[in-house]
């Protein structure tokens, strides 16, 4: 891949495994004397002039434009290298070229920003405007853009002075509207495999290429395909290889789903037959509606091309008047009991699985099978190759002006009008398996006014002597439609003749067809003399005939919701055997559950007698040990009686001897004895002592000696040996020290201080360089918070507790172990109120009254951002679900919402003009809800960005809201404890009146609960959320608690009493509770 340096402007080669971080360039191509080119770039050649009309040079040209404009914008955000088409791939080397086109979706999806450049876009447009330039720019009709605009994750669109107008999130439903691509496609959030073929083409079916065969080869990535590229084959031929290419990857058969028409009903047919494939993307603009039906009857076949033929299984429906239709395993969204249907003929092979696709007809939206119904396999040929044998097997009519003119007649009208070619005057039949398609009707008038129209039936047979040579003949009003005579009359046309002669009242007329040449057949028109026994007028018989059309649709709508009711019984009798299976297997897994219950019970009987005999045991073995400790206590204060009082001296002369000798059984026996001794004397052990004086070799013995703890402390300061030799310089101890790895590097004394900061406060420069090395931190772990925690929050995972105080930090820690995992210093915030992770604990957001937000990165330890706008308290903080945008409400009775990634603010929403208490935000991520000090809240539609409901029942502010998980319940409650459960139509379900204040609330994860906090009561409430019942009260603390948080499957629950940080576990058996940690903050 090649590259462009944002600094040097030089193109780079990198091979795939060696690639870096790269911006790329989206935009349309201006004239070819105003982009930039690879041999410009190549020559140093970035500045080219753009010449006016008038030969005037007045700005640089829009090449130079945009290659700048990237570059700039890649080094703002910290990028090295681009990529834009233009100046990157040498066009000239058509295997370099082929090879880029088949690549390009990757490197739009490879790369870490796409900035997309509408040069038509001025600077004053409003782009939500109707009529505004963005929403008709150039970048939306072009072919190539449409996989630009599906493969970057990253995407910003850019006008033409290089201004952001937004992202693909921040715009998206604009985005939608303009390309008809939907959201869960356009984010990311749905892989675009998982659309129909038909839905991938309609988005490319408004598009344009410059080239024709570009139509085809843009939406290679799209597909997931790779094909070479075939300059001149055509646009047509392109996009048959492309669609052949796509048929090899998939079963999905809505890529024969193309000219999409559900209101076409005439009989307009075309003479010849089409092909399999539609020609362009233009073709798919009906289908963005159609998706793969899930496959029920049988097993799932493969589509394959073989001999000129699609060989297919497929569901056939045979209409009475019109074409076969082979229903597709696809169909519109919005109608599952529909699929697309495809017009079908016989192939003039005359095999029965051998059909053509009818040309002129479209496809239609038909019932689906009935259930049980198998497809057929059948054979569809390509190319039209339904006629195998020469025109001269195919007859023609032949209409003479000047025989028909002898009667003062003209041939005005055919149906189907497309049978008629009035240069040569003849007449064709159309391809249809229908008997009554085959039909022609030809409509001739009487030069005398007022008259009634002449019409005749021909039909293709073959014509001998014993052939009847007259056609049918009847006649109708002038104003008579003949296209809705051929409709009216189909069924009477293939089933009763209509009479050999008519008369008008002017002329008695009978028509005659002799055939004249191989395949051509005149049309001879002859007057009689004698009045016909009868004429047929198909003026008065078309109202019987649509009575009796009238009847026949009536009856196929009785059919039609006969097989309908018939399907339906089916499928709830399947249902009801399903239900009654499952219930039986049920009842088989409660009895196996009884009798497992009855075995525990039986367990736990023999568990407690067992507990009882073991706390017996135990009891007399506690006594027995108070009884030697009573006795060594004793024997403590004989040998204190006989000490002599120079007898630490002469121990510790001997152990010195013992260490300059190597008598390590001496130092072993001595090192105990030492021990103790300076317990009761100065608090130093003999490790803390020999580091002290610097004396290696006493260390390093003393090290050996099995038993030694490297990271003891001495009884008077806490500090370990590490911690003096750090504050003496003695380096090359500290270093046999660490090499034990049995200490920690930032242990601190009794006076907080650690090994790192005793080495800086004495200057030992080199001994801070050692301890630094050995990745000691700089302020140390702080193991405890040294002000009281005013808000904490469990990890969507419940492992970590994130909590924050007025001491400026923000600590991160384990649930289980209670252990610190992480302090957050230099927060600069000593009044923060709320605290947040993001989905995967990567970020931890905080908000503070002053009405600031910080956004935290845990993998560098820093703020990432601070996010300001709020001029008042933020109360609420919440994340949508792939953690992206954040949504904040204040004090200052503003909803803020935040782009993550760039810290923007993308929205601010006012609302009833009273404080934001609590915000929360659906499972989903399509509705927000605010609860306001007013006592009311409020939901609003995400996508629609208007707000839904507003509700007024409480009677005090809100402090708390939350969504159930699956997105369908509301739950609020307020400052007087009263908790209401809503649904998503405004209404309260229930109402739940708790004892004490509730300061937070939540749905268990099936939503069968409702759990209430109260932080001044200590104590937690479980109800049900369908009766509020009151189901069991839990305490949490031996104290207040300022703050009580519930893990998100409520298995934890934290609360912070006075100085304290509590961890509970609610176990499985009912609702106890567990201690599992307690994390101790200094007052």
């Amino acid at each position: 891949m090649r590259l462009i340096n944002t600094k040097t402007f030089k193109l780079e080669e990198f091979s795939d495994g060696s690639i870096p971080s790269y911006a790329i360039l989206s935009h349309t191509w201006g004239k070819d004397s105003e982009e930039l080119s690879f041999r410009d770039v190549e020559r140093g050649i970035i500045d080219l002039p753009a010449v006016a009309s008038n030969g005037q040079v007045d700005k640089p040209a829009i090449g130079s434009i945009k290659f700048r404009g990237c570059c700039q914008k890649a080094v703002e955000d910290g990028l090295g290298y681009a990529w834009i088409d233009t100046c990157c791939i040498d066009k000239t080397n058509l295997v370099e070229l082929s090879e880029a086109i088949n690549s390009m979706f990757r490197w739009y999806s490879r790369a870490s920003v796409c900035y997309a450049y509408l040069s038509d876009v001025p600077d004053d447009d409003d782009p939500p405007k109707p009529g505004s330039k963005f929403q008709s720019s150039r970048w939306f009709q072009r072919g190539w853009t449409l996989q630009e605009l599906l493969a970057p994750k990253n995407l910003r669109f850019y006008n033409s002075e290089w201004r952001c107008i937004g992202t693909k999130g921040t715009i998206g439903n604009l985005i939608k509207s303009t390309t008809r691509v939907p959201r869960p496609y356009l984010l990311g959030i749905t892989s675009l495999h998982t659309a129909s073929v038909a839905q991938r083409m309609s988005w490319a079916a408004q598009r344009q290429t410059k080239r024709p065969e570009d139509l085809a080869y843009c939406l290679l990535g799209i597909f997931g395909i790779a094909m070479p590229m075939i300059y001149g084959e055509g646009g047509d031929q392109a996009f048959f290889r492309l669609q052949e290419q796509i048929m090899r990857t998939t079963r999905d058969d809505s890529i024969l789903a193309w000219d999409l028409d559900d209101t076409f009903h005439g009989s307009r047919v075309g003479t010849g037959d089409e092909e399999i494939f539609a020609p362009d993307p233009s073709h798919f603009a009906n289908s963005g509606d159609i998706v793969i039906r899930e496959h029920t009857n049988g097993p799932l076949h493969s589509l394959d091309m073989s001999g000129g033929s699609l060989r297919i299984y497929l569901s056939l429906l045979t209409t009475v008047s019109g074409p076969t239709f082979g229903l597709l395993n696809c169909g519109p969204a919005s109608s599952s009991h529909k699929v697309v249907a495809i017009p079908l003929a016989k192939a003039a092979s005359g095999a029965s699985d051998e059909y053509v696709r009818l040309k002129g007809h479209p496809s239609a939206l038909r019932t689906v099978a009935a259930p049980g119904t198998q497809p057929e396999l059948i054979y569809i040929k390509k190319n039209g190759q339904r006629n195998a044998s020469s025109k001269a097997d195919r007859q023609f009519w032949l209409y003479e002006d000047d025989l028909f003119a002898q009667f003062n007649l003209t041939l005005v009208d055919v149906e189907p009008s497309s049978c008629w070619d009035k240069q040569t005057n003849l007449v064709s039949p159309i391809n249809s398996d229908d008997a009554s398609m085959s039909k022609i009707l030809l409509r001739f008038r009487h030069d005398e006014a007022g008259s009634q129209d002449f019409v005749t039936i021909l039909e293709a047979k073959h014509l001998d002597p014993s052939t009847d040579p007259w056609a049918d003949t009847m006649v109708c009003k002038r104003g008579e439609s003949l296209l809705q005579i051929a409709q009216d009359f189909r069924w009477s046309l293939s089933k009763v003749s209509m009479g050999k002669m008519a008369t008008n009242g002017m002329l008695y007329l009978r028509i005659k067809l002799e055939p004249v040449e191989d395949g051509i057949v005149s049309i001879h028109p002859e007057a009689i003399h004698l009045q016909p026994d009868a004429t047929i007028n198909a003026s008065n018989k078309a109202a019987l005939i649509l009575d009796f059309k009238q009847l026949m649709m009536e009856r196929r709508r009785i059919c039609t919701s006969k097989e309908k009711v018939k399907a339906n019984l089916i499928i709830h009798e399947w249902q009801m055997q399903e239900a009654t299976q499952c219930r039986e297997s049920l009842e088989l897994e409660i009895q196996e559950l009884e009798e497992r219950k009855r075995g525990w019970v039986e367990q736990e009987k023999e568990n407690a007698q067992e507990i009882y005999h073991l706390r017996k045991e135990q009891a007399k073995v506690d006594e027995t040990e108070d009884l030697l400790s009573k006795q060594l206590l004793q024997a403590q204060a004989q040998l204190d009686e006989l000490a002599l009082p120079d007898s630490h001296q002469v121990s510790s002369t001997l152990f010195q001897e013992a260490l300059y000798s190597g008598d390590a059984d001496v130092v072993k026996l001595l090192y105990y004895k030492m021990d103790d001794m300076a317990a009761l004397n100065d608090g130093w052990i003999p490790l803390i002592a020999a580091t002290t004086r610097g004396d290696f070799d006493a260390v390093h013995e003393i090290l050996k000696t099995p038993g030694v703890q490297p990271d003891a402390t001495d009884t008077l300061y806490g500090r370990t040996a590490l911690s003096w030799a750090s504050e003496h310089g003695h380096e090359r101890i500290a270093h046999l020290l660490l090499d034990t790895k049995k200490l920690d590097i930032n242990s601190r004394d009794y006076n907080g201080r650690t090994p790192l900061q005793w080495a800086s406060e004495k200057k030992q420069d080199k001994m801070a360089r050692l301890l630094l090395g050995r990745d000691a931190e700089v302020d140390g772990p702080l193991r405890e918070h040294r002000a009281p925690i005013r808000a904490m929050a469990f990890s969507h995972d419940s492992k970590l507790i994130a909590t924050v105080s007025p001491d400026d930090t923000l600590k991160i820690w384990d649930s289980a172990t209670g252990k610190c995992q992480q302090t957050l210093q230099g927060y600069g915030e000593k009044d923060a109120r709320k605290v947040i992770f993001s989905h995967d604990a990567k970020l931890v957001v905080s908000a503070s009254d002053n009405g600031s937000i910080r956004v935290w990165n845990r993998m560098t330890g820093r703020c990432q951002s601070v996010l300001r706008g709020h001029t008042g308290i933020v109360h609420g903080i919440t994340l949508f679900y792939d953690s992206q945008l954040l949504v904040s409400g204040s004090a200052d009775a503003t909803i803020r919402v935040w782009d993550m990634t760039t810290g923007a603010c993308c929205a601010v929403m006012q609302g009833d003009g009273t404080e934001i208490r609590d915000v929360a935000i659906s499972h989903d991520s399509t509705l927000m809800a605010y609860g306001y000090s007013s006592c009311t809240i409020q939901t609003w539609a995400v996508e629609m960005k208007k707000a839904r409901h507003t509700l007024q029942v409480h009677k005090a502010p809100i402090s708390s809201v939350a969504f159930s998980r699956y997105s369908d319940r509301l739950l609020s409650c307020d400052d007087a404890g009263v908790v209401m459960t809503w649904d998503m139509a405004g209404r309260c379900l229930q109402a739940i009146c708790s004892p004490h204040p509730v300061s937070v609330v939540t749905f268990s994860p099936d939503s069968k609960l409702v759990v209430t906090g109260s932080a001044s009561k200590h104590s937690v409430h479980v109800w049900n959320s369908t009766t509020g019942k009151l189901l069991r009260q839990i305490e949490v603390s031996d104290g207040v608690a300022d703050v009580i948080i519930f893990s998100r499957d409520l298995r934890l629950i934290a609360s912070a009493p006075k100085s304290e940080l509590k961890c509970r576990r609610v176990g499985d058996r009912g609702i106890e509770v567990v201690k599992t940690a307690m994390i101790s903050s200094a007052t």
